[in-house]
């Protein structure tokens, strides 16, 4: 485990935060209104983050692994409520990553790509596209709170433990 405490691990695991929570985020506030702007409409761009939220969900499925890994190698050395956080903000985002490959295909059903764009039961569309925007905003800020655990786990700690 010691190459997790060292610089290679802590460089994956930034890197992992940077593409999984850092694209969202740059997806969500910049690509989305820019598309929209662009495409001439939300409903067109819709259909690229369609596709989009696919990788999304594929790129949380691979940081959530080296995250955990993380979490149990620096939380190892940490008690109480720090070890707890840390640990709860990762079953949290699994959880709703879960739920967002749940809710996906079934989002996808209500879309029709060709030959015109459409959405098939608007309404049911609208409610669980809202449940889907709420979920990943919530799975955001959780992410946000476990980054803050990530500094502070590693705060004050090696990133190579000296040998005795």
């Amino acid at each position: 485990m010691r190459i997790c405490r060292g610089p290679a691990g802590r460089f994956l695991v930034v890197s992992a935060i940077a593409f999984w929570l850092g694209g969202f985020t740059f997806y969500a506030a910049v690509v989305v209104p820019v598309g929209a702007d662009v495409l001439g409409s939300h409903q067109v761009q819709g259909f690229v983050t369609q596709q989009v939220t696919n990788w999304l969900n594929v790129a949380g499925v691979c940081a959530l692994p080296i995250l955990f890994v993380n979490a149990l190698v620096f939380s190892r050395h940490r008690a109480g409520w720090l070890r707890w956080l840390s640990l709860l903000t990762l079953i949290a985002m699994s959880l709703v990553e879960v739920e967002l490959i749940a809710l996906h295909p079934v989002l996808d059903r209500l879309l029709v790509a060709s030959p015109h764009r459409q959405i098939l039961e608007q309404g049911r569309f609208d409610r669980l596209h809202d449940v889907y925007l709420i979920s990943t905003t919530v799975q955001w800020f959780i992410g946000l709170l476990h980054v803050a655990c990530v500094c502070v786990l590693w705060s004050g700690t090696p990133a190579i433990k000296e040998p005795a």
